[in-house]
């Protein structure tokens, strides 16, 4: 079933938005194939996002809870990621802009970027679930990148 999927600002606008295929869900949420994008985990409650792909990379979006509707789920992207590259890496960027940017943002939203930002970055470095084989069989259904390549 397609879905829309949207990324807001914390002040209410639509960021960045995409149509995608509703594959399932398991114990982690609810997964999505979106096309040049790969496969989305929208969790059941957790303040993130996940992008995994086929090359075994991952980011993760620092986001308040994920607000589902049948044909349309949204989220605040907060702007503090972590990125497990296809090597293995795990990158935490973008801390100075989020820094810039939270003074504007709810104190109780800043507390949580912080807090879920470690805790992510700490759970994709030891592949814990749902950042080891978790989306693997996901994955298998989800269309391949076509030479556009990936960006979330």
């Amino acid at each position: 079933m397609p879905v829309r999927i949207e990324q807001r600002t914390p002040f209410g606008t639509v960021d960045r938005a995409w149509q995608a295929e509703a594959l399932g869900a398991d114990e982690w949420g609810d997964w999505f194939a979106v096309p040049d994008h790969g496969l989305l985990l929208l969790p059941v409650a957790d303040p993130w996002v996940a992008w995994f792909r086929h090359d075994g990379s991952v980011r993760v979006d620092v986001a308040t809870e994920v607000s589902v509707a049948s044909l349309l789920s949204s989220f605040v992207g907060l702007g503090l990621d972590v990125v497990r590259d296809a090597d293995g890496t795990v990158r935490a960027p973008e801390r100075a802009g989020f820094v810039r940017r939270s003074p504007s943002y709810p104190r109780a939203w800043v507390d949580l970027a912080w807090e879920a930002r470690e805790d992510v970055r700490r759970d994709v470095a030891r592949a814990a679930e749902p950042f080891g084989r978790a989306p693997d069989a996901w994955l298998d259904r989800a269309p391949r990148p076509t030479t556009r390549g990936l960006s979330a």
